[in-house]
């Protein structure tokens, strides 16, 4: 974001009121429960609140880390007030997992409440995988927004899982230009594609400070933590309305026929106000 951009969101964030905070799911390798800039923000009670890899301190960063409290980096979640970050782990120490333990961090994420799952994680599939389907049903059936990662090959999303699977928020990866992320799968032949920043970006690092990524893991936290925000104002916010909301608010940039249109946080919330 520009400076005045991101002043006015951060001032839009300091004049919403949530009705509750929502619970994001971080679908991962864990998390550094102990990171300072998570201070307020993780659920004491998550499944998995240590990270020997970092790829999930940092998506949780992304989602979930605390602004306004003279600490690292800025997420959505204004002085912690709108996103409790729940960590499940489904990739182990080296950053890999099996079918079935996403499916299970799956079924436990949304049996614990969670509002939105957060899924930067995949596989080649030519169709989806049937443990990730079955799961992603049982989380759409509890009322669970899921945003899943399109996959960092240059290639066609629909032949990712879970990001082919029915009801999922598929997120590709722009870079500053808004153009679509050289690595970045396309999303456009799937039903809800939407894209957000995914190259270079500073987040949280285990054991502290930060540290830059990219990919559409990446991507997928930061639009994770904007549909938290609103679900926290709007707990009743379908998946669906969830995701027109940031398909209209959203910018066409010149790459939008191949990856969604760009998500404006701004746009998005304006009209929560």
């Amino acid at each position: 974001l520009a400076n005045a951009e991101s002043g006015t969101l951060f001032a839009g964030l300091r004049n919403l009121r949530p009705r509750r905070k929502a619970i994001v799911a971080i679908i991962d390798t864990g998390i550094d429960g102990q990171h300072t800039d998570l201070n307020g923000a993780v659920d004491p009670a998550s499944p998995s609140l240590a990270d020997r890899h970092g790829h999930g301190t940092h998506c949780a960063g992304l989602a979930g880390a605390v602004a306004n409290n003279g600490q690292d980096i800025a997420s959505l979640n204004w002085e912690g007030r709108f996103i409790q970050v729940r960590s499940y782990s489904a990739l182990n120490d080296n950053g890999f997992g099996t079918n079935e333990s996403v499916a299970q961090a799956i079924v436990a994420a949304a049996r614990g409440g969670a509002d939105v799952l957060s899924l930067s994680l995949g596989t080649s599939a030519d169709e989806p995988v049937g443990l990730h389907a079955r799961a992603i049903k049982y989380a759409l059936r509890k009322g669970c927004i899921v945003v899943c990662a399109a996959g960092n090959d240059a290639a066609d999303a629909r032949r990712h899982s879970p990001s082919n699977v029915p009801g999922v928020i598929v997120v590709s990866a722009v870079d500053a230009a808004n153009r679509r992320a050289t690595f970045s799968n396309s999303n456009n032949g799937l039903a809800m594609p939407i894209a957000a920043p995914g190259v270079g970006i500073l987040s949280l690092k285990n054991g502290g400070g930060t540290v830059q990524m990219s990919g559409t893991s990446m991507a997928t936290p930061i639009v994770a933590g904007l549909l938290g925000v609103m679900r926290a104002v709007e707990p009743n916010l379908s998946a669906r309305a969830a995701y027109t909301r940031l398909h209209n608010t959203g910018t066409a940039g010149p790459d939008a026929q191949a990856v969604g249109r760009t998500i404006s946080p701004v746009r998005a919330l304006r009209i929560l106000q």
